[in-house]
């Protein structure tokens, strides 16, 4: 069974239920099944067959997610790009992967034409010209699938951009544990917002849904916090996924209380939950948040919270069914429970590897295990806690500082909406712990000259952001993650 196959199921048996809407219309999986068809056999009939790659650098569409199912259907690799980079970074990606075919927008056009792109490739841009694309293509039914299915760009919140290629199975088999795991049906309404470019909203949003036959609205992207409560209140959405950015956003909406919502499920993760989110959460709608952990190379989840039972405040949960997961010291040897150490994975989730990164891959993987450079530790229940990312880790005065476990603390002060703590070189030190913030509405930076007593009340002196800085706003990948890297390149 593959993502396509699953489709096709539902077009068979659920001809006429609504599959996916957007602003200006909505197709049932019948009519979904046939445009995914007609493209797929337009691209084997254009040359572009097993083994091609597609590029899909849209925001979220109908066109997008025609494009990315046809190309499952005729055998070849899809690769979603982040439709608002700028010409040198498509330069980078699309050399990299050197597509036969790019499906972009009108206003994207420019930009990957001064991308520096030196091969034979084919443009085709949505609208009238798409429709004609696929019109030309023929109906008969036919499947030419292959192993590899998506190339899937890593945001390069680190570094430059590496390719992670994902199976067929990587993809079905992790979106179907999701969607069971987290209890959907047919009869849920998913809103996606967050983008389809990303693994996180592949997998933890359209492909559950339509495996579980039910329906995908969606949004381009994230315009207001009343645009989308309208939006779920008008398509009487059940189901949402959005990093914890996306969630504080919904929750210090003052019009909330206006709108008669129909939510049952939450999902959240690409950076910490604060604790005081989950509860206002629970509070307001009567049902707890979601949250998992995962990264583009395992497709994504490798564990989350259950959906009913037990779940674990500041913990992303158990790991998923089939999905193994160990701490490991320094040395590679796994640490007892309690003990923080690097995350490594191993399950049908794990990618094929980078693309064409073979010393990557041979850094990345270990005794068949995927590194993930992420700093972990396991309790006694098997319950994981993610401590932060390796390369983040402030070394000050030879004391392990995680920024995660500071960034939790000033989560609690009523005065933050999202923080961001990173290290400064210092001369003395090594490093000293700067915090980076923004406020919410009705505070000013007076706020800040208090913040280092409130955190000195809850933290070891050396944990203490040394200094505190407010910004207007962050620097954040497609995802909704702060990018720390280019925080760092601005404060420093």
């Amino acid at each position: 069974m593959n993502l396509d196959l699953k489709l096709q199921k539902h077009a068979e048996h659920r001809p006429e239920s609504p599959a996916i809407g957007w602003d200006t219309g909505e197709l049932t999986y019948r009519q979904l099944n046939e445009r995914i068809q007609k493209l797929a056999n337009r691209f084997m009939e254009r040359g572009i067959g097993p083994g091609d790659k597609v590029a899909i650098i849209l925001e979220n569409s109908p066109e997008l997610v025609i494009s990315y199912y046809a190309s499952m259907r005729a055998g070849v690799i899809n690769v979603p790009v982040n439709p608002s980079l700028a010409s040198r970074e498509y330069g980078v990606i699309l050399n990299d992967c050197r597509p036969k075919l790019i499906i972009t927008e009108i206003k994207i056009v420019e930009k990957v034409k001064n991308s520096g792109l030196d091969w034979p490739v084919e443009l085709i841009v949505t609208g009238p010209d798409f429709d004609r694309y696929i019109d030309q293509g023929g109906a008969a039914p036919g499947n030419h699938y292959q192993e590899d299915c998506t190339i899937l760009y890593t945001s390069g919140t680190t570094g430059v951009p590496k390719g992670a290629v994902l199976t067929h199975d990587n993809l079905y088999i992790n979106a179907d544990v999701f969607g069971r795991n987290l209890g959907l049906t047919d009869r849920d309404r998913t809103l996606i917002v967050a983008p389809l470019t990303h693994i996180a909203a592949q997998s933890n949003l359209l492909n559950p849904t339509l495996i579980s036959g039910g329906y995908c609205y969606l949004l381009k992207r994230w315009k207001s916090t009343v645009e989308t409560l309208g939006k779920m209140e008008k398509k009487r959405i059940t189901y949402f996924f959005g990093p914890p950015t996306m969630i504080t956003y919904i929750l210090n909406e003052p019009a909330l209380v206006d709108y008669d919502l129909k939510l049952r499920l939450t999902y959240t993760g690409a950076a910490p939950l604060p604790e005081e989110i989950f509860q206002r959460w629970t509070e307001r709608f009567g049902f707890e948040i979601v949250e998992g952990y995962g990264l583009t190379e395992t497709s994504p989840v490798v564990c989350m919270n259950p959906a009913v039972g037990k779940k674990k405040l500041r913990s992303v949960g158990l790991p998923i069914e089939d999905v193994q997961v160990k701490i490991m010291s320094e040395g590679f040897e796994e640490v007892p429970p309690g003990t923080p150490g690097e995350l490594v994975v191993k399950g049908p989730n794990v990618m094929k590897g980078y693309y064409k990164r073979e010393e990557e891959n041979r850094k990345a993987f270990r005794d068949g295990w995927f590194k993930t450079g992420d700093v972990a530790m396991k309790d006694d229940e098997g319950y994981i806690y993610i401590i932060d990312r390796k390369k983040d880790l402030i070394i000050r005065s030879g004391f392990n500082v995680y920024p995660r476990e500071v960034e939790e603390v000033l989560y609690m002060h009523p005065a933050i909406l999202e923080a961001a703590v990173i290290g400064t070189p210092h001369p003395e030190k090594g490093e000293t712990v700067v915090a980076v913030l923004t406020l919410r509405d009705g505070y000013g930076e007076s706020v800040v000259e208090k913040l280092e007593h409130f955190c000195r009340e809850r933290l070891a002196s050396y944990k203490v952001p040394s200094e505190f800085r407010v910004v207007a706003e962050f620097p954040k990948t497609n995802s909704g993650k702060i990018m720390k890297a280019k925080l760092k390149e601005v404060m420093v």
